[in-house]
């Protein structure tokens, strides 16, 4: 294999920090490859990992270690907002004629505002599942506002797709479980920020943020 120098991969990464090579959006937790330094986010690597005895980076089929996602984070903020990716948007402009008669009548360009800007009056809510042992985790901000947004259109359950598999979030049950395996359910809640201040959470999408 290539061995990476440390200007190519500063090249590498500046472009691929904006955008995950698998879900094409704009990255949650970055995650770089060791071997390689191609960054992903968290779950959508993971996702890839889970099911492969040797897992290989997606880019150039370097190994990957397994331990990077046992790896605590010292600087992740577990109240991050999700990134906005940016949204394709049509705008009018002035109609420009051409020589040959043809008229331009609009332009692509990149919008970094959403379509469903969350209203002013709206707060933030936070959505946690409890862990295997104890304490709460945040889910991926991604996945956050998909299940935030279905529990406001008044929806009974959210289907998120984590890590490459299916969970169903329950709003009625106040629960998560995967599509195949309903018996095993974990509790969800759904907090306010001041909530969630007082709350034991251990870490976000996976990733272990010591607090202390």
């Amino acid at each position: 294999m290539t061995t990476m120098t440390p200007n190519k991969m500063q090249s590498m990464n500046a472009v691929i920090d904006a955008e995950c090579p698998i879900c094409q959006c704009r990255m949650i937790v970055p995650t770089a490859v060791p071997v390689c330094g191609h960054k992903f986010c968290f779950t959508c690597l993971k996702g890839v990992c889970m099911n492969e005895e040797c897992p290989l980076c997606p880019m150039c089929r370097g190994k990957i270690d397994l331990g990077i996602f046992n790896l605590p984070s010292q600087v992740l903020d577990l109240k991050m907002d999700v990134p906005i990716s940016p949204v394709v948007v049509q705008k009018s402009r002035a109609a420009i004629n051409r020589a040959d008669g043809n008229t331009t009548v609009s332009a692509i360009n990149f919008d970094d505002t959403p379509e469903d800007t969350p209203k002013k009056d709206q707060r933030k809510m936070y959505w946690l599942y409890r862990g295997k042992s104890q304490g709460w985790w945040r889910f991926d901000p991604r996945h956050e506002r998909d299940i935030e947004e279905s529990y406001r259109n008044g929806n009974l359950h959210c289907d998120v797709l984590i890590c490459g598999r299916t969970y169903i979030i329950d709003f009625q049950r106040k629960c998560q479980y995967l599509q195949n395996q309903p018996s095993q359910a974990r509790e969800v809640t759904r907090v306010s920020a001041e909530e969630f201040d007082g709350m034991e959470v251990k870490g976000l999408a996976g990733v272990f943020v010591p607090t202390s």
